[in-house]
């Protein structure tokens, strides 16, 4: 790889880990604010981001990799390295974070349900034998 090749293409794995760290700490917002209930909507394009930076981060890997196994490689590109290994290790700290975050929400989710569910078996007992349910419009 010639080296301007070689400069782009560090660039692009720099912006990518940036992304990649940026895309995480969105989602970890999303799951550990308790004001608003998460929006899969909102979160599926997120998750296509992460994805689709991953790949990209694969493929770039692969192209870098022999350049990198030599150890000769311009300033700049060594100093990008650099930065993007300090960048993947914070997106991989986040995504760690975000995955703890997202099994956390999703046991008081389950707790949440079980509590209502035995709500509802309680109130059961207490309705007489042949009811129905009738909707009362109380404006009337």
């Amino acid at each position: 790889m010639r080296e301007d090749e070689l400069t782009r293409a560090s660039r692009r794995e720099h912006a990518l880990y940036g992304e990649l760290a940026a895309v995480y700490r969105g989602i970890l917002e999303a799951l550990t604010d308790e004001r608003t209930p998460v929006d899969p909507v909102r979160l599926a394009p997120e998750a296509a981001r992460a994805e689709a930076a991953t790949a990209a981060l694969a493929s770039l890997g692969a192209a870098l990799a022999p350049s990198r196994r030599a150890g000769r490689a311009p300033s700049e590109v060594l100093a990008l390295w650099q930065a993007s290994a300090a960048l993947a290790a914070e997106a991989a700290a986040t995504n760690r974070s975000l995955v703890r975050a997202a099994r956390a929400r999703q046991a008081r989710i389950a707790a949440r349900c079980t509590t209502l569910g035995a709500g509802r078996h309680a109130l059961a007992g207490y309705r007489p034998a042949g009811a129905t349910t009738i909707a009362v419009d109380r404006r009337a």
